[in-house]
């Protein structure tokens, strides 16, 4: 499912093809896709709109038009943008597609369709509504912050660094990263965590978020010793030599070194 880092990227591809830019006009090319919103009401929305401004608050991207809306793109399992000259140049499985006045298409692909688009008015109402905490990387988010986030929470830390009413935009992909380059195991419990291991979480969180960013989240460019690249049960840990195991904690399917990530 694309995380944080993967939809900072949508959002700068977004920025780079498609901002202050008309829509001429919107297909919607399966309904499912909408969410609170009919096909009807999206094309009367954005229908000769210029998209202003891009935000991005955790795993949403929010795209501000000029009559004051918000045009809402929730990527699902495997949701992307696509822009191109022709139509028969973008994704194969477009869901939703702009058209702009130079011609130029813009298109929300989503093969599972888990994905969602909507249009709204009030973005900080959108952001209550769904529970969203601050995104993972808010500068306001200071480490005693982040400390009274998690040091009284329940459960795992796994659990927890996914709960996105907590902080918004951390997965599963990227829990396991953070808490591997952390040496942090994700079954230990929030609770135990020392103020040290809490800073490290909150150091290591941010480091990787920005170089996952960095590298346009394309994990075959991470370094070396990033688990991204090495997701796979029983394979040797790239940092410590140990072993790459596979379970089930919290409910979810959770990667970590068996060797050098300590349970607490």
């Amino acid at each position: 499912m694309p995380e944080l880092p993967d939809v900072e990227t949508f959002k700068r591809y977004f920025n780079a093809t498609s901002l202050h830019k008309k829509i001429e006009k919107v297909m919607v090319e399966d309904d499912d896709i909408l969410e609170g919103i009919s096909q009807r009401g999206l094309k009367l929305k954005l229908k000769n709109r210029k998209l202003e401004r891009s935000r991005r608050h955790g795993k949403y991207l929010f795209a501000e038009l000029d009559n004051n809306y918000y045009l809402i793109m929730h990527f699902g399992m495997t949701g992307f943008l696509s822009y191109a000259r022709s139509k028969e140049y973008l994704g194969n499985n477009p869901r939703v597609i702009l058209k702009f006045s130079d011609g130029y298409y813009l298109s929300y692909d989503c093969q599972r369709k888990l994905g969602k688009v909507s249009v709204i008015n009030d973005l900080d109402d959108f952001i209550r509504q769904k529970e969203l905490g601050p995104d993972a990387l808010d500068s306001e988010i200071s480490f005693e912050e982040f400390k009274r986030k998690y040091s009284s929470r329940s459960g795992s830390i796994k659990s927890a660094m996914m709960n996105q009413s907590i902080l918004s935009g951390i997965g599963n992909v990227y829990s396991d990263e953070i808490l591997f380059q952390a040496s942090i195991h994700p079954a230990s419990s929030a609770k135990k965590l020392s103020e040290k291991e809490l800073k490290k979480l909150h150091s290591t969180m941010k480091r990787v978020l920005n170089i996952a960013i960095k590298r346009q989240a394309d994990p075959g460019s991470f370094p070396r010793t990033y688990l991204l690249r090495h997701r796979t049960d029983k394979e040797k840990c790239p940092k410590c030599g140990g072993t790459i195991r596979k379970k089930t904690i919290s409910g979810r399917s959770s990667l970590f070194c068996s060797k050098h990530q300590r349970k607490f």
